[in-house]
């Protein structure tokens, strides 16, 4: 008898930050203005095999009534699509998102999130790419040959529910800090190929830490941590962003970023980007430092992401988190 063991992930975006409704539902509404879409897009380990395609977009829209008092809601829509390797393992995904907004003071320094998602989830595989060794003959692969091998379902649907929780604390004019945690996959979903009864998707969870410092007029520095875990399979990821304004003029605020990131005994992460106006564009790369280095030659992922939020009326936006121009 022969074993081995491999080592796989999960699906995941290096710049988390720009893919709030993925990350935690609580983050549904939180952001200064009235609506808000963005788009990601991940090419990954191109350098030696068919690459992992991973592309997402979503809106998110706040809802301020006068019953709520100081309080709102955040409801939106997050859209997931995912293309592993050579089987062309894919993955499509919709959910709607709802959050609630609580302010725990008059002043409005600090707040609690909570937040619900729901939606479905389709995976498939594509069966003629598979090499199986019933189809080898004399160390030749013959695809003429059977594979003796019997899928009972090449595509499976089922659905998901999420919540998250979320902190935010202006401590200063110069501070802020801000925490979440978020349970994917919490009604436990029955995910199988082979037709097993007793196969479930673990409940997978995720730890945020951040903050925002306001160096003077100019910089702003945004240390951050996630942590993220499912059973026994788990990775963080830390560093921190840079944002230097450039320009700040009625109509044209420009904003350069720079962030360093790293993700635990996989990559070291940087992330170039600009904000301009209502847009902020982040482009990444991981640059690989495990053992799988030695095949990629320390060639990762390339990583683009972008955000827009729209603002009816500027003037009276509501502020929720640190107050300096950001996304």
């Amino acid at each position: 008898m022969i074993t081995f063991s491999v080592v796989a992930q999960d699906i995941h975006f290096s710049q988390y930050q720009a893919s709030p409704l993925l990350l935690n539902s609580s983050n549904t509404g939180s952001f200064e203005g009235d609506y808000r879409f963005g788009i990601n897009y991940r090419n990954q380990w191109s350098s030696f095999i068919k690459p992992f395609v991973t592309t997402s977009g979503f809106f998110d829209k706040l809802i301020k009534k006068e019953l709520l008092g100081n309080d709102y809601l955040g409801v939106g829509l997050a859209l997931f699509s995912d293309n592993a390797g050579t089987a062309e393992f894919n993955t499509q995904s919709a959910f709607g998102s709802l959050s609630y907004h609580k302010k725990l003071d008059s002043e409005g320094k600090q707040m609690v999130s909570l937040g619900f998602q729901g939606g479905i989830v389709q995976k498939g595989l594509n069966y003629d790419n598979l090499k199986f060794g019933n189809q080898y003959e004399s160390a030749f692969f013959n695809p003429d040959l059977e594979s003796k091998e019997n899928y009972s379902n090449l595509n499976i649907a089922y659905p998901e529910l999420h919540a998250g929780i979320g902190w935010h604390y202006n401590f200063s004019e110069m501070l802020n800090f801000n925490a979440g945690f978020s349970m994917f996959n919490i009604n436990a979903p029955k995910e199988t190929f082979l037709g097993a009864e007793d196969n479930y998707l673990n409940t997978r969870m995720s730890l945020t830490l951040g903050a925002d410092y306001v160096y003077d007029d100019r910089l702003m520095i945004s240390p951050g941590v996630l942590f993220t875990g499912q059973t026994k399979a788990y990775e963080y990821l830390l560093g921190a962003t840079m944002a230097y304004t450039v320009k700040d003029i009625p109509l044209l605020n420009v904003v350069a970023l720079m962030g360093i990131w790293y993700r635990s005994t996989d990559a070291i992460i940087l992330v170039p980007g600009i904000q301009y106006n209502n847009y902020r564009f982040g482009l990444s790369y991981d640059v690989n430092i495990s053992s799988l280095s030695n095949a990629t030659g320390g060639r990762g992922a390339l990583e683009m992401s972008l955000i827009y939020i729209f603002n009816m009326n500027p003037k009276l936006g509501i502020k929720r988190s640190v107050p300096c121009k950001r996304l």
